[in-house]
């Protein structure tokens, strides 16, 4: 029996969720969702200013697959403060299919942050709701900003919509991506063309770093009513006005919630109803999240059928892929490693044991694979760019012109031709001629 009690007047998550009548796309994400103990394994925090009920990852698997989801983001919420033992705990059981949102202090080690990238977490969480944490100093939110961009992680901010002018310029400094909790808890009372809601869009609309979570429409309606109809019109107009920028999750198990018991089921039936098109439910659900949290499984890319490079205008120029924001955050680890081959005694430790090597890197698998295997074009398509993965051309003794004839399929006397005689033709390096012609 754990000993800890959940705080009376806070309702249990639902026993039995309904199936929705909505059938999410195969690989959907949800995006928003919390793991609570058990408390007498891994102890809530003693500055918390709830105490919920336990909701473990076991329970957490089965309503994802009762829902017909394919994976989860796990959020830390303030319950268990910056111990992130159970986040942690939830990821290493989920086989890969959780990322994690977690909660560090201002001393945070470089080590333990590396711990933490390693077992799936892929951002920060700084909670500014005042009812559930003391004041955050700007000063420590900034450091920590700092030292989690070398890891490309982006951070998540909760707050209440009243709070937002206090904290836009805080917020708009923020270098890395950010996601918005919840819409920023709009009063749904209010018009959606309001002051208040309209200063939420203008932070969207003007900073494109910033994403928004469409999600908790059983914490924001003022209807008693499980359709949540007074919080469609925000939903939906955050969706359709940045259909590459949302997110969904359940938020089970719903802590803090003595309204009503939130049916899951329904939760999901919700969706339709603010994500009205096949192609914007698949944003919310699979592209978004996919590209945010696992943007190391970059199978798609190589074939240019993912939604980002879609997105860009210089997706489609033939044999080439443009190392930009995106892909220079995929690849980060990948080029680190590439970059510490400058060193004498890490080139010998490599060539000894690749695969021991390599694992000492956060890297996903696809792409220590890719190094094993010497498929430099897998690499670049994986966020390696070119100048660092030159590094393991030199400590495998080859040549610049020999590891790039790999790429080509030609033999490097081929391809030494090849340059020789002025390089490829420059028709391979444009946009397809339909494009020229504005087709």
């Amino acid at each position: 029996m754990s000993e800890f009690t959940m705080d009376f007047g806070w309702r249990v998550y639902h026993p039995n969720p309904s199936k929705p009548t909505f059938v999410a796309p195969p690989g959907a994400v949800d995006a928003h969702c919390h793991v609570f103990g058990p408390g007498d394994r891994f102890p809530y925090a003693p500055e918390r200013k709830y105490t919920p009920c336990d909701g473990p990852k076991e329970k957490l698997w089965a309503l994802r697959d009762h829902l017909g989801f394919s994976r989860n983001v796990i959020v830390q919420a303030t319950c268990h403060g910056a111990d992130n033992r159970a986040l942690v705990d939830a990821l290493q059981d989920a086989n890969g299919l959780a990322r994690g949102v977690a909660t560090v202090r201002q001393d945070v080690s470089d080590d333990e942050l590396q711990a933490l990238h390693q077992a799936g977490v892929r951002g920060v969480r700084f909670n500014f709701v005042k009812r559930l944490v003391d004041k955050l100093p700007y000063d420590a939110l900034a450091e920590i900003s700092a030292k989690i961009a070398p890891l490309g992680w982006h951070i998540v901010i909760y707050f209440e919509a009243s709070e937002l002018p206090e904290h836009y310029d805080f917020f708009t400094s923020l270098p890395s991506t950010v996601v918005v909790d919840h819409m920023g808890r709009p009063d749904v009372s209010k018009p959606v063309d309001g002051e208040e809601f309209t200063l939420f869009l203008r932070l969207l609309h003007e900073h494109e770093n910033f994403w928004c979570k469409v999600s908790c429409p059983e914490r924001l309606t003022r209807q008693q009513s499980y359709r949540y109809d007074d919080v469609v019109p925000f939903a939906r107009k955050v969706v359709e006005s940045f259909p590459d920028r949302v997110l969904w999750g359940t938020d089970w198990p719903h802590p803090n919630m003595a309204s009503h018991t939130p049916d899951e089921g329904l939760l999901v039936d919700f969706i339709p109803r603010i994500a009205v098109t096949t192609a914007l439910q698949h944003k919310l659900l699979v592209e978004n999240p996919m590209r945010l949290y696992w943007p190391e499984e970059a199978d798609a890319r190589i074939d240019r059928k993912d939604g980002m490079s879609q997105r860009k205008p210089y997706a489609d120029i033939p044999g080439t892929t443009i190392f930009d924001q995106d892909m220079g955050r995929i690849g980060y680890q990948l080029n680190q490693f590439c970059m510490s081959l400058m060193k004498a005694q890490n080139r010998e430790r490599f060539k000894e044991d690749e695969r021991a090597y390599l694992d000492q890197w956060p890297m996903s698998e696809a792409q220590k694979q890719a190094v094993i295997d010497r498929d430099y074009n897998r690499m670049i398509a994986l966020g390696g760019n070119i100048y660092f993965l030159a590094k393991i051309f030199s400590t495998d003794g080859l040549s610049f012109q020999y590891a790039a004839a790999t790429m080509t399929g030609l033999s490097q006397d081929e391809y030494a031709q090849m340059m020789q005689q002025g390089g490829r033709h420059p028709g391979g390096n444009l946009y397809p001629a339909s494009r020229e012609e504005g087709k």
